[in-house]
Parts: structure tokens; C-alpha cells; sequence
């Protein structure tokens, strides 16, 4: 029972059955033919009759098990036929036909059968029984062929039992791997069934050779029902014609695969958005197998996109289109109105003391009125008009007009909504708008022109008073236009070398000579010529372009002074090298690694940071003094020297001031100006004096004009003044090679020859 058992957790395999069955009716037919070959081996031996009849029973029995069901029949019963078998054979040489070689191939058959049908181990466990089988009869009978035979079991046994062993291990791994395979073939079939999304197997005709679950589940068929359909059937008229193109261009080896989104119709009808990958089976002749598609509803992933999609172009808040759109729609709309002859009118819409609503009532009820305001605003225009919300509590409409008249009626329409109070459970709110209307032109058809004036337009009319509109009529632009162009215009000419920097020298009243020189920053505009800095310093701080100026200046006056300093050694004049002195605004001492700026303008320019002032506001250093007194610290450590300019127009507090490392204090123009007739100035002048001498510090005037003037401050103590009294700002290429030693030398100090009185 224990091979019993054994034999019973061997795994079940109908092929390898079937071959035993083959294989077993061979070895029946071979074996009946060497029997009847034999009696040509061993003539006379026996009597043809009964060699006849054995080897054709055995024949017999060999076309016979040709046709046993083999696949149906238990392994155990092929073991336990194997005593009878080998009974049969002892009985055959006993009584029958007594054939040696018959004899032994019969038993090494059995035990090849035995191989073939029982697991391993098995040929050895019937050890035992095969001798006893084989020797028995030898012994029985006594013939000079059972006396040979009984010498062949030397022989035949261990062959029997080697063979019967090689045998059932060949068999055992077969059985592995035809498992392994199943179990293959197993893992791919749940893997295509139970795949998330839809696969489909079709042939070359476009026919669906098998589909998994998922598919079915996309298009709302059983996948036994979608065999034999044409893919095109599944999809919708309008996608046909590109599924088609596809398909045909991956069989044509022109693509190896292709992905896109279309439509299939659903059983019940309603359409289903899916991706589509799909790839093309090759045989080893590159000749198309069959077409592999893999499909994914993307119906939530698309409604998803779409509702993105409007969010980009819609405002939230109102649901009305965003400036994005509307400036698509004015892109559009203007080619498409000057083809018509028509104008187009772009209007600007800001609600009056809207800030007032919010400050007031919340914030909650501003969103409720800006929505309120949106609906009736969209219920007054006409159905070609488009209406924005540009942002805050501002809006835009866009219409197409044939002139004034009917640009005045739209506006008529919008201000006619808005003359009721917007009501809601908690206020009750009257609204007004101030509108600004531009009109297209052939001078204004850019987008960008257009907003700017209807912009300008709507600000126009907020100077007049709430509820009130301007339609834009001329090229003024007012204080915003002005500075809107300005601003860009300064973009252009930093980048553009608009830029030029004057110079103007620092004087030693005692001696008029040239102790040091401040960089003072001109644009050379294209159009308007020369202008000084408060043409556009101001706006360059507000739009944010002052580091990147000051940045300019700070290495342009580097570098201009180190080619004097150039010029000056090969002019062979020797004495002290006079100083640069450049502005820094505000906005660059505040920026991180100010001091690292400076020391890599030094290093590119060469320009000794001994002979570099830098000049700071007093307002710079009010702003955060705690951080300017760290900044100003950073720069002394490179050797730079500072001052503080326009000394005496801040709010110094003494006790930072004389914690900052400067090194001087510039009295302010404005004090300089009625110093010898206001005893005021003078009191003041007087303190900055005492002030910077307690301190050690260095005293420098400007705004100097008058010869009276120099001798006032020189009499008070203050020995370097700069001024157009000594010479106006000039420009590099008419100071020449290096700064001149005197102010005589200076090409515009020519001008004021009786400065020896000031000696």
C-alpha cells in the first residue's frame, strides 16, 4: 500500500498517459516481432506453430493496447498488472516457446513500462520480485537455454532495474515541466482575466479573437459575446476613420505601436471615453500574428481635465470668464472686426468704494456682491458680448461697436443694472462703477495697447467722481501712462546701454584741488534726450529695477576709475589717487550679500576699495538699523569707505550714529542754499560741523553755487565742498585720460577764474 500511496500523490497528466499508452502498444509490437525473428536466430529450436501462435497473440495484443484508454486508467493499475505480466512471461517460457532473448526483452520492456507509469524508486522497491521472476523459471526447467539464461541474469537484472529508474526520473521531469508550463499558461490566463483594464486579442482582419473581463465591463458585453466582432463595431462613427488609419499603419510596420483616446458605444448606448494602446505579434518572418489592444476608461480622468481646463479660464468666484479667456476672446475678436469694418470696444469696470464693503460687512458679503454684480452686469449686455471678471472688483466687457452711439447704449445698459440696490439678507448695498471705454484703431489693435487705455480711461474717470465713464480719446496717458511707458522704456535701456554716468569732482576749499569724484547716473533716451536721475530714479525703485541700476553704476564707476588710475600712471602724475564716490539706494543695502556684490565688483574692476566711498541715505539706515550697522560693518572690512548724503533731512538717532562705521556726513544741498542769509541753515550747518568733528568724522557740503557760500562753510570748518561753483557733472570723454590734479584743470572750471579769492 505504501508504493499504493505514493502512486496516488503523483500529479495526474493525460499526455504523459496517453504517451505510456503509445508506447506500451509499441513495445507489444516489437516485442511479437522479435519473437517471430527468433525462430530465424534459433532454428528448429521450437516448432513454427507454436511460434506462430505466441508471436501473433502478441501482435494481437499490441494493436489491442493501441486502444486503451491509457489517459483514463489510474497508475496503480498498470503496477499491479506488473506481477501478472511478469506470471504471463514464466509461464510463456515454461510451457510455450522458450526463447532467451524473447525472454529477456520482454522483461526489460516491463520494467521500461513500469518506468513510464510509476514514480521514481519504484523499479527497486520490485527488485526483489524481478529476480525471483527471472531465475525461477531458468531454474525449472533444465535445457541448455535455461542453463545460459541463468548466466544472463547477471546482466539482465541490473539493466532492468537502471532502465526501469532512468526511465521514471525522464518521466518525473517531464511531469515538472509540463506542470511548470500549465502552471504558466495558468498565471498568464488570470493575469489577462483579471487585469484592471481591458485587453483584447484580435487578428490581422480586425476581428476580436478573445477579450478579458475588464473589457467586457468597459463596453458592457460578456467577453464570450465579444469574440468574432469587428473592432469597429464597438466604435463610435466619428473615431472610425482614425482607429482605421492606426490599425493600418501598425500592420504596415510603419509604427511599432500607437496610443490615443477614443470612443466606444456601450451596450445601453451612452458613449465611453478610453485610452488605446495598442502593438502588433510578428512570426519569425516579420509576417503580422495578431494585434494586442489594451484599453482604460479615462471618462473620470477627462471629466476631471475638463473641469481643470475650465477652471484656468473661469473665475471662481462669479463663474465668469477669467482675464486669461477674455484675452483669447480679444485676440480673436479684434482681426475679426477690423475684417468687418467694425470697432471693437474694450471697457474697463471697477466698482466705486468697493474697500468700503469689504472693511465694512466682511469679506463673505463682498464675494456675495461681486457675484450678484457679475449676474446683472452679463443679463444687460447682448449676446455677442463678453463679459470678465479681471480680478478684484474689477471687470471687463468686450463688444463688437460701429461707433460712439453704440458703445454710449452698452454703457447705458450697464450702468441701468447696477441703478437699484443689490440686496441681500444682511445689507442692502448701492453700487456704482467707474468705467473706462477704449475703441479699437487702426494705431491700437494690439490687445495689450487696448487694455492699457481702457485701463487709463477707467482711472480718468474715478478722478471725476463714482459712477462716472471716459472714453479714451488721445495719446495722453496721464501720470499712470507716462510711468507705465517709462518703466518700460527703463528696462530697455538697462539692458540697452542707455545708460551714462557724469561725473563731478570733491574740492578742497583751501587749496582747489581734486580730492575725489561722485558718479552721478544720466539716461541718454532715444527720444528725449539726456535725463537726470529724477527723471527715473524714483520709478526705478518703485518697479523694482533700483539693485539692478545701482548694481551698473556701482561697476561702471569702478571701472572708469581704475582706467583713470591707468591714464593718470602714464601721465607720469604722481600724489594721491583721487576718490570715487557712488550712491547706494535703499533697496540695495537691504539685498543679501550686498557686501559680496561690491567685493566682486572690486575684483573684476581692479579698482582699490581704499579709494571707493559709498554714500548711504538716511533713511537706508533708519529702515532696519540693526541690520545696516551688520551690512555697513561687512563693506568697512573690505576697506570701503562710507558717508551718510543729505545729512540733517533724516531723523538720526545719535546713539546709532555713532555706533555706524561712516567715516563722514554730506551737509544737504537745501541748508547749503540760504546758509549766508538764514541763520537757521547756519545754526544747523554749525551742529553737523561740531557733530562730525566730536565724532571724527569727515564734513562734506554740496549744492555749492555762490562764492559766498564757500566762504561761509569754510569759515565754519568745513574744508570739502562740492558744487557748480567749482564744476557741473560731466561726461568722462571731456574730463579726459584721469581726473585733473586742481579744479582749474577741469574743462568747465575755466568758467569761474576768480576762485583764487577763496584761497
Amino acid at each position: 500500500m505504501q508504493v499504493a500511496d505514493t502512486v496516488k500523490k503523483e500529479p495526474d497528466g493525460s499526455l504523459n498517459r496517453v504517451v505510456i499508452g503509445r508506447i506500451a502498444s509499441t513495445a507489444f509490437i516489437v516485442a511479437s516481432a522479435l519473437f517471430l525473428v527468433s525462430d530465424l536466430l534459433f532454428p528448429g529450436a521450437y516448432s513454427k506453430a507454436s511460434t506462430l501462435v505466441v508471436g501473433g497473440l502478441t501482435l494481437v495484443a499490441g494493436f489491442a493496447s493501441w486502444w486503451i484508454p491509457w489517459e483514463h486508467l489510474p497508475r496503480s493499475t498498470v503496477l499491479w498488472m506488473v506481477p501478472f505480466a511478469l506470471f504471463a512471461v514464466d509461464l510463456g517460457y515454461v510451457y510455450a516457446v522458450r526463447n532467451g532473448f524473447n525472454y529477456s526483452v520482454t522483461f526489460v520492456i516491463i520494467f521500461v513500462l513500469v518506468g513510464l507509469t510509476q514514480p521514481r524508486w519504484t523499479s527497486l522497491q520490485l527488485a526483489p520480485l524481478l529476480v525471483v521472476a527471472y531465475v525461477l523459471p531458468l531454474l525449472i526447467t533444465s535445457d541448455h537455454m535455461s542453463t545460459s539464461g541463468l548466466g544472463s541474469a547477471i546482466y539482465v537484472v541490473p539493466v532492468c532495474l537502471m532502465l526501469g529508474e532512468a526511465t521514471a526520473w525522464g518521466m518525473s521531469r517531464l511531469a515538472e515541466a509540463s506542470s511548470e508550463i500549465a502552471e504558466g499558461e495558468e498565471s498568464i490566463r488570470q493575469l489577462f482575466d483579471e487585469a484592471p483594464i481591458g485587453i483584447s486579442k484580435m487578428g490581422v482582419d480586425g476581428r476580436i479573437l478573445e477579450v478579458n473581463r475588464a473589457f467586457g465591463e468597459i463596453v458592457g458585453s460578456a467577453p464570450e459575446d465579444l469574440v468574432g466582432l469587428d473592432i469597429l463595431d464597438l466604435t463610435h462613427p466619428d473615431d472610425v476613420a482614425e482607429t482605421t488609419s492606426l490599425i493600418a499603419s501598425l500592420l504596415a510596420g510603419e509604427i511599432d505601436r500607437f496610443q490615443f483616446e477614443k470612443r466606444y458605444v456601450h451596450a445601453d448606448g451612452h458613449l465611453v471615453w478610453v485610452s488605446v494602446n495598442g502593438t502588433v505579434v510578428r512570426d519569425s518572418n516579420d509576417r503580422p500574428l495578431f494585434l494586442i489592444g489594451q484599453i482604460e476608461d479615462i471618462a473620470e480622468r477627462r471629466t476631471l481635465r475638463d473641469e481643470l481646463a475650465l477652471h484656468a479660464v473661469t473665475d471662481p468666484l462669479t463663474g465668469l470668464p477669467n482675464r486669461s479667456l477674455f484675452m483669447e476672446h480679444l485676440g480673436s475678436a479684434l482681426p475679426r472686426a477690423e475684417a468687418a469694418g467694425r470697432h471693437v470696444a474694450l471697457m474697463f469696470l471697477d466698482l466705486d468704494r468697493f474697500k468700503l464693503v469689504n472693511d465694512g460687512i466682511g469679506h463673505d458679503a463682498g464675494d456675495r456682491l461681486l457675484r450678484r454684480v457679475g449676474q446683472r452686469l452679463g443679463g444687460a449686455l447682448r449676446s455677442g458680448d463678453v463679459l470678465a471678471r479681471f480680478g478684484g472688483d474689477e471687470f471687463t466687457v468686450l463688444c463688437e461697436v460701429a461707433g460712439e452711439d453704440e458703445v454710449m447704449d452698452v454703457v447705458q445698459r450697464l450702468r441701468q443694472a447696477l441703478s437699484t440696490p443689490v440686496a441681500e439678507p444682511d445689507f442692502e448695498q448701492f453700487v456704482s462703477l467707474s468705467i473706462g471705454v477704449a475703441l479699437s484703431t487702426s494705431e491700437s489693435m494690439a490687445p495689450a495697447v487696448l487694455l492699457r487705455c481702457a485701463d487709463v480711461a477707467m482711472y480718468q474717470a474715478k478722478g471725476l467722481g463714482p459712477g462716472r465713464y471716459v472714453i479714451y480719446e488721445d495719446r495722453d496717458d496721464g501720470d499712470a501712462g507716462r510711468n507705465l511707458r517709462t518703466s518700460n522704456e527703463l528696462h530697455r535701456a538697462i539692458l540697452g546701454s542707455q545708460l551714462v554716468l557724469h561725473y563731478q569732482p570733491f574740492v578742497n576749499v583751501d587749496d582747489l584741488q581734486v580730492v575725489g569724484t561722485e558718479a552721478l547716473v544720466r539716461w541718454q533716451h532715444p527720444e528725449r534726450g539726456l535725463l537726470p536721475p529724477e527723471e527715473f530714479v524714483e520709478l526705478a525703485e518703485e518697479c523694482g529695477l533700483m539693485v539692478q541700476l545701482g548694481a551698473w553704476v556701482l561697476h561702471e564707476a569702478c571701472r572708469q576709475g581704475a582706467q583713470w588710475i591707468v591714464g593718470r600712471a602714464a601721465a607720469g602724475v604722481g600724489g594721491r589717487i583721487p576718490a570715487m564716490s557712488v550712491n547706494i539706494s535703499p533697496q540695495q543695502l537691504s539685498e543679501p550679500g550686498f557686501a559680496d556684490v561690491v567685493a566682486g565688483v572690486l575684483d573684476d574692476t581692479g579698482f582699490p576699495a581704499e579709494r571707493l566711498w559709498l554714500e548711504i541715505t538716511e533713511g537706508a539706515l533708519l529702515r532696519d538699523p540693526a541690520a545696516a550697522i551688520a551690512i555697513l560693518q561687512a563693506l568697512r572690512a573690505l576697506d570701503v569707505h562710507l558717508s551718510i548724503d543729505d545729512f540733517g533731512t533724516g531723523y538720526s538717532s545719535l546713539s546709532y550714529l555713532k555706533r555706524l562705521p561712516v567715516e563722514a556726513l554730506k551737509i544737504d544741498s537745501s541748508f547749503v542754499e540760504q546758509l549766508e542769509h538764514g541763520a537757521d541753515d547756519r545754526a544747523i550747518v554749525e551742529a553737523i560741523v561740531a557733530l562730525g568733528r566730536t565724532l571724527g568724522l569727515g564734513i562734506v557740503a554740496e549744492g555749492i553755487e555762490r562764492p559766498d557760500q564757500a566762504i561761509e562753510l569754510a569759515g565754519l570748518g568745513c574744508n570739502i565742498a562740492q558744487g557748480f561753483l567749482y564744476a557741473r557733472p560731466a561726461d568722462p570723454a571731456a574730463i579726459g585720460a584721469y581726473l585733473p590734479q586742481s579744479i582749474a584743470d577741469w574743462e568747465s572750471g575755466s568758467r569761474f577764474a576768480p576762485l583764487a579769492d577763496l584761497r
